[in-house]
């Protein structure tokens, strides 16, 4: 098995988006990844942008760790269609009670996140790892990729939280990236 530089738990959408841009860019994204030597660790699901990115890792001969809650069968729509949502052939498979143990897993195996386009889910895992950076239960950065500019109101809203005093002025424990290379570059 191929050794790996660090560890990065990615955070993203179970769907693919209204764009196909997006699917490129995680496929693309995923392929980098696994060729600059980082294991991945992302949610452990066969669907969205999810799918896309484990395929996109294993394709390129990475490694990707999933960390699904046991039982769990996606949001309702995909319960609805009766689709299985646990992705088959990744390098490991870490099955967790429940949700607040997959984050807590996730942010324990990782030296650093990235978070891609997702909704509340991914907003959510952002917001729980850039607190433990806050509060000292870590330093790991949260990496944010903006892109074409969607989360140009999240960059806004902290910043803004930054004017009011709410974050220290030098809280730098999320920072955006606007491109794929612009990503790679700050992972090292």
């Amino acid at each position: 098995m191929k050794t790996y530089k660090d560890t990065v738990a990615v955070y993203l959408g179970s769907s693919v988006g209204s764009s196909p841009e997006y699917a490129e860019m995680v496929a693309g994204l995923g392929r980098r990844l696994a060729g600059n030597g980082h294991r991945v660790v992302y949610g452990g699901a066969n669907v969205g942008l999810m799918k896309i990115l484990a395929d996109a890792v294993l394709e390129a001969d990475g490694q990707i760790v999933g960390v699904l809650p046991v039982g769990f069968g996606g949001k309702r729509e995909v319960q609805a269609q009766k689709v299985n949502i646990v992705k088959d052939g990744l390098t490991e498979m870490i099955w967790v009670k429940d949700f607040a143990e997959r984050k807590a897993t996730m942010e324990n195996l990782s030296d650093c996140a990235l978070v891609l386009p997702g909704g509340f889910g991914s907003m959510d895992e952002l917001f729980c790892y850039a607190v433990g950076n806050e509060i000292a239960l870590h330093d790991k950065i949260a990496y944010v990729l903006d892109f074409n500019g969607y989360y140009e109101g999240l960059r806004t809203q902290i910043s803004h939280m930054k004017r009011e005093g709410f974050l220290p002025s030098d809280s730098d424990c999320i920072r955006f990236a606007t491109s794929i290379d612009e990503l790679m570059e700050m992972l090292g």
